[in-house]
């Protein structure tokens, strides 16, 4: 191995940062993870939470191509001569982080998971990211999530329109143009001989779920696919997408994660466009018109429900299999939206405490936190 992808010792953990993390994730691992049992696993559900949030990870070069690196600089050399810098400095700040160190933290962290770095995927086009990585049983595949920095990420979440699927039903837009970019190179991976045997565990926060929902619909795996566990994932498709899928997926909501509701389900869009046809001239062809593109929408998966908690405070946590739209909306009432932070729990390091004190509770014996 050379120095660019030598795992990095002198950061923090992104998994144990502490002492008290590190005891807790060896006891984690310590217990086998099932690779072919179909059903919801609560430790399984805190590695895939490891495993989504480790896909942000920066392996990804900040450019492609030297070129646009050129054409980067050239253009912060002439904000400076403008005295216009200030408005980018995150910008930059985002953009100058060494890729190969980043790969290394990356391998790192999946080493002190018991699992070895296989392959890394990134699209030029959509700037879609993801990993796989393996064990001597199995396979997870990982796919990041919505970087608030990145143009392509935007793009792919608002691309909300309905488009055929190659397969069946009707499959949101963006979502199926990330995955297709990345899709032949991660069946590559997945079908090299090596692999022969493993069953394949598919993750993914945010954005990232929403992609790992269709990879678990179009991807072949020789020894199957386990499981899909996604976190704060948006829908993905129609009820005719949904029905053939056989991979079971666990979609995993936290409390008032608002992105979870989106893009809009059935419902919302059918009264909206019953309102809209009222309109005059317009009204009926427009509310045709936002049915056939938006309407329709259902979530995918067994849902499981993580409840509302004390800001950073997560002991009193629980894990509801399934909750109503009313319960939800209360929940997220309560929160009260207004004076907290928006998007605290979509955070996938949320979900990812919270999973590991359901998980210790249930398995108090044995684990410590």
């Amino acid at each position: 191995m050379d120095d660019s992808t030598t795992p990095i010792t002198t950061n923090p953990s992104v998994i144990s940062p502490s002492p008290e993390d590190h005891l807790f994730t060896q006891e984690m691992l310590a217990r086998r993870t099932p690779s072919h049992r179909l059903a919801y696993s609560d430790r399984t559900a805190w590695l895939m939470a490891c495993m989504a949030q480790l896909a942000y990870i920066r392996f990804n070069p900040p450019f492609f191509g030297k070129s646009q690196e050129e054409k980067f600089h050239k253009a912060i050399d002439r904000l400076l001569s403008n005295k216009k810098l200030s408005i980018f400095t995150e910008l930059i700040e985002k953009l100058s982080y060494d890729a190969e160190r980043e790969k290394g933290i990356l391998t790192s962290e999946l080493n002190g998971l018991n699992f070895k770095l296989e392959k890394l995927f990134d699209s030029k086009e959509t700037g879609t990211q993801a990993f796989l990585a393996s064990t001597d049983k199995f396979l997870i595949l990982a796919f990041r999530g919505t970087e608030t920095t990145s143009v392509k990420d935007i793009r792919s979440d608002i691309k909300a329109n309905k488009v055929p699927c190659a397969t069946e039903g009707m499959v949101h837009q963006g979502f199926k143009e990330s995955y297709e970019s990345v899709a032949g190179n991660i069946q590559k991976a997945i079908d090299e001989p090596e692999h022969a045997g493993k069953s394949l565990l598919i993750a993914g926060h945010s954005l990232g779920g929403a992609l790992a929902t269709v990879a678990a619909k179009r991807l072949k795996c020789k020894a199957g696919i386990a499981a899909c566990y996604t976190f704060g994932s948006p829908s993905v498709g129609s009820a005719e997408w949904i029905t053939p899928l056989k991979t079971p997926v666990y979609r995993i909501v936290n409390a008032a994660d608002a992105v979870t509701l989106l893009p809009p389900g059935s419902v919302t869009i059918s009264v909206l466009a019953k309102v809209c046809s009222f309109i005059p001239r317009f009204g009926k062809s427009l509310s045709k018109g936002l049915m056939d593109k938006f309407g329709g929408y259902l979530h995918t998966g067994d849902m499981r429900y993580l409840t509302n908690c004390a800001p950073g405070d997560y002991q009193d946590v629980q894990l509801l299999p399934a909750v109503t739209f009313f319960y939800r909306l209360f929940g997220f009432l309560n929160k009260n939206p207004i004076k907290s932070k928006p998007l605290t729990d979509h955070s996938i390091a949320t979900y990812r405490k919270k999973l590991g004190i359901v998980a210790q509770k249930r398995n108090k014996n044995t684990l410590s936190y």
